[in-house]
């Protein structure tokens, strides 16, 4: 007999680490199948060990009436459950960078509003619904827009405090466990909308590699988490080398800092320096490799295109010039 999913939730939970020391525990719930069923295995992890759960709806401002239905869905669950219930607005279209996908605006939003809900409540871990199919989909878009390796998967804990402890289970068993409780959850329409590149994954490329090949899903996403590890491993190498030579990791470096690294090292540092200043651009493969030939050639003086600004190099710095705002 299968054990059950509070089971398995809470001895994963415990195991990983990942609410150890928690007073308080602030879950985002937007109403959806995977939230809901987060709500609920959380309040049943926290309560018998007297750690406090709120919940929290980020309202984006996109889906006018359903989008309030959601809003009030989440205050009528939390209240099922004798949960604090927290509400807060963005507004993503008026918010919404020239060029940005309502997506990725969104998320832009939506995650420094739960941020600081959480430093309210003495900062308090967030819990968001990520599942095991959302890192499959998402090696598969890291894939697809050719980012690779240098991206990695989704992190079950993140340096900010988000926290993602429904990684190792499938939206399949967490609707199953919804069902059998009778529990509803709300569907958002823009989901079903093929336009965008992750719910076509979703929809079409995930099933049809299942058909053809049953367990692809699970395997890509253990092949996400191993090349997370990973680049968390080469980034803590970089930290230490960082640190042991005090130099700064913004994106203005000795050149002769970059001769001491190993082409990975040299590849991680242009990526992490890109990724706190470009807007969440991800440089390509080739932009990397092409810097770091020039370099590795000893040519003195180049500037190259790389993550929508460039990088700038002279005989002593190598620099990561950021696009204009």
């Amino acid at each position: 007999m299968k054990e059950p999913l509070e089971e398995r939730f809470r001895r994963h939970v415990d195991e990983a680490g990942l609410l150890a020391g928690a007073n308080t525990l602030l879950v985002a719930h937007s109403g959806g199948g995977d939230s809901t069923a987060l709500l609920i295995l959380v309040k049943a992890w926290a309560s018998p060990r007297g750690v406090a759960v709120v919940s929290a709806h980020v309202s984006h401002g996109l889906r006018g009436a359903a989008g309030d239905e959601d809003a009030r869905f989440c205050a009528r669950f939390a209240a099922s459950l004798a949960l604090p219930f927290a509400f807060r607005p963005v507004d993503v279209p008026s918010g919404r960078k020239k060029g940005e996908s309502i997506e990725a605006a969104a998320r832009r939003l939506r995650y420094p509003t739960l941020l600081a809900l959480a430093q309210d409540l003495d900062g308090a871990p967030i819990l968001t619904g990520h599942t095991r199919d959302d890192q499959a989909e998402t090696v598969l878009l890291h894939l697809e827009r050719k980012l690779g390796r240098g991206r990695g998967g989704i992190r079950s804990r993140r340096g900010d405090g988000i926290v993602r402890p429904l990684l190792p289970f499938s939206r399949a068993e967490l609707r199953e466990f919804l069902a059998e409780r009778g529990v509803s959850f709300r569907e958002d329409e823009t989901n079903e909308n093929d336009r965008f590149a992750r719910n076509r994954i979703r929809h079409t490329v995930l099933p049809e590699m299942e058909r053809r090949d049953p367990g692809r899903s699970m395997r890509l996403a253990r092949a996400g988490e191993a090349v997370t590890r990973r680049l968390d491993a080469l980034d803590q190498r970089l930290a230490d080398r960082l640190a042991e030579e005090k130099i700064s990791s913004n994106g203005n470096w000795p050149r002769s800092f970059f001769t001491r690294l190993s082409p990975e090292e040299a590849g991680r540092l242009l990526v992490r320096a890109a990724g706190a200043n470009a807007r969440g651009r991800v440089p390509g493969k080739a932009q990397i490799r092409k810097i770091l030939n020039r370099l590795a050639k000893g040519d003195r003086t180049f500037g190259e295109s790389f993550a929508g600004g460039r990088i700038e190099v002279d005989p002593r710095r190598v620099r990561f010039v950021p696009a204009l705002r």
